[in-house]
């Protein structure tokens, strides 16, 4: 008889330094080799979407990477959530080539992700660097099997097979440049940003007097790509590569060079797994394990040392020697999860059947891509979003200085931040002109698009729900304007397009002027206790049965059957506010909301996660 899938939560950090995505690809490819002929299904899971409901839905949870600790990041809240819901379910856990930091005994947080990681539902723990810490001070569980493993990057060359140029013909030296702050935030202020720069100039002026080539990167931080191009206007010379915008693309960036001198640990490891021989600054403990570990300690310079003339004397050698991946490196790491899969069986869990969520779920803001990158209203965002199966999209949109219509969050320093734009600067920045906006990019990768190119591209059975804040009256005319004219001139069916509109002097000028576009009242609950939300709630309800409006965008955390009720005597529609997290996107579809508006998980990773 034919079985489902099994189910694997494959627990990973999601940001813009795509050294962890290139850690969880990793060990994907190794998890679906363990399993064999078993069929799987791993669902990648951000681990600070705080999503950790998504548990009860699967046979065995994996972290793919994580750092046991308590300091800097917040590691020590997300794991013991997820473990701990995992343990509720008696779902499985491992956690795959961990990184391990000290343990702090009159620290909370520190015993809560020990108390966490002794739970019975964990089965294994392999880890990449201090297995001893882990040992003494962490687990007290003996029924855990520990194992000391290589980083999961080293199996680069297997997983990026299809991804990797060819080899390079004539040297090529790679300079992974990190953030100015990256040192100073782990303990080493001396190494501050004129030190990088001196630093970097003066290997640079070693690489030309041998006429070696060069080529700046980054692992796609948006504050490495910002050092990065201040490097090379400190320089005064040279070239930078376009920021990867996946770790695929960064593999293959690093697969161009003879040679790699960088701060990132994964741009190091990367290098190692494909025969690339780097030198590496030590910033932080990990790198140093890393070194030891691959039998190269010399290779990684600790900030004590920190001069072009040991860089330069390092590198040199390094590139004469050139490195080995031992095959004890890659196999650890995967008998470690083989040993694990064949613990995983199918769990009786309940299920939900959801078959109108493609009809249902809406993309916020165009949607995020890879969970990474939100809130940018881009091409880019519209299209991958349609690939994950969406149907329906709420896009924001704004005017610009010279009162053009472009899809924008909000002209809001963040949004500045994002496109790397000096307004960032301001508290209250103002809108920028329709050339300035459409000549930025999102994160210096996603293209800015207006209204009118969105209208043009958008596919027949897509549904819009606009999104205008707050405008000034005369500027809602203009936009109302720009909306009805770009509609009629791409001939877009007048049924699949919703203005949600907030200001009741904005809904009545629709109303008036018998503008043919749906309205939903977006009505902002700032009510404290129940009753007072329930009795905003239906004066709101009155309002859209007095204007003849059939849809109400209300906050998410609202719904109970007197809800519901509601509703339907006032026959109003509920439109759900954004859901961040899984089961509330579920529970208000399951609730027959007509739109759940969500910023994380899509169509398509809701439907694997429920079926």
């Amino acid at each position: 008889m034919f079985r489902k899938p099994l189910k694997i939560l494959m627990v990973q950090t999601m940001n813009m330094n795509l050294g962890d995505s290139i850690l969880a690809d990793n060990d994907c490819y190794l998890m679906k080799k363990a399993m064999g002929f078993k069929r799987c299904d791993l669902l990648r899971y951000s681990i600070s979407s705080r999503d950790f409901s998504q548990v009860r839905y699967v046979d065995a949870v994996v972290f793919a990477g994580g750092i046991i600790k308590c300091t800097n990041e917040n590691f020590w809240q997300y794991m013991p959530e997820i473990i701990k819901e995992a343990d509720k379910y008696n779902v499985p856990v491992f956690l795959s080539a961990i990184g391990v930091e000290k343990f702090y005994e009159n620290d909370e947080r520190s015993v809560a992700l020990k108390a966490a990681l002794n739970l019975p539902c964990v089965k294994g723990i392999s880890v990449r660097d201090d297995v001893e810490t882990l040992k003494r001070d962490y687990i007290e569980n003996k029924d855990i099997k520990i194992y000391s493993v290589y980083d999961p990057a080293v199996w680069c060359a297997d997983t990026y097979k299809k991804h990797l140029a060819k080899k390079p013909s004539h040297e090529l030296v790679g300079l992974g440049i990190t953030r100015e702050k990256l040192f100073e935030d782990y303990g080493n202020p001396q190494i501050d940003r004129q030190f990088q720069l001196d630093l970097w100039k003066g290997i640079i002026q070693e690489l030309d007097k041998r006429n070696v080539k060069w080529k700046v990167f980054t692992n796609g931080d948006t504050y490495d790509e910002i050092f990065a191009k201040e490097v090379l206007e400190f320089v005064g010379h040279g070239e930078k590569l376009t920021a990867p915008l996946d770790s695929q693309a960064l593999v293959h960036d690093i697969s161009t060079f003879t040679s790699v001198i960088a701060g990132r640990m994964h741009s190091n490891i990367v290098s190692f797994a494909l025969s690339v021989p780097s030198i590496g600054f030590i910033w932080n403990q990990k790198l140093r394990f890393w070194g030891e570990k691959i039998g190269y300690p010399e290779r990684f310079i600790e900030c004590d040392n920190l001069t072009v003339d040991n860089v330069i004397s390092a590198w040199e050698k390094a590139r004469n020697e050139g490195c080995i991946v031992k095959k004890e490196f890659k196999n650890g790491v995967y008998l470690a999860l083989k040993d694990f899969a064949k613990t995983i069986r199918h769990r009786e869990k309940d299920t939900d059947k959801l078959p109108e969520i493609q009809n249902r779920l809406v993309a916020a803001s165009l949607g995020g891509i890879e969970i990474r990158y939100k809130n940018t209203n881009s091409k880019q965002a519209y299209e991958y979003s349609t690939k994950l199966g969406y149907k329906n999209f709420h896009v924001d949109l704004r005017l610009t200085s010279d009162d053009k219509l472009v899809c924008v969050h909000r002209w809001h320093k963040e949004t500045y931040r994002i496109m790397n734009h000096p307004k960032k600067l301001e508290d209250k920045p103002s809108a920028i002109s329709y050339d300035e906006f459409m000549g930025c990019k999102y994160y210096n990768r996603f293209d800015t698009l207006d209204f009118d190119t969105l209208m043009s591209i958008s596919e027949k059975d897509h549904r819009f729900i606009l999104s205008v804040g707050k405008p000034k009256k005369e500027d809602f005319e203009t936009m109302v304007k720009c909306i009805s004219e770009t509609i009629e001139k791409y001939d877009i069916d007048k049924e699949k397009i919703y203005i949600r509109l907030e200001q009741k002097r904005d809904i009545d000028y629709v109303i008036k002027n018998k503008i043919n576009i749906k309205i939903i009242y977006y009505a902002v609950d700032k009510k404290t206790s129940e009753q007072e939300t329930l009795e905003f709630l239906k004066s709101s309800l009155e309002y859209c049965k007095s204007k003849k409006i059939k849809y109400l965008y209300f906050n998410h955390n609202v719904y109970t059957q007197e809800f519901d009720n509601l509703c339907k005597e006032y026959g109003i529609k509920y439109c759900s506010s954004t859901c961040v997290l899984t089961d509330k996107a579920i529970n208000n579809i399951n609730n027959k909301a007509h739109f759940v508006f969500n910023q994380y998980y899509d169509v398509n990773y809701i439907r694997r996660l429920t079926k």
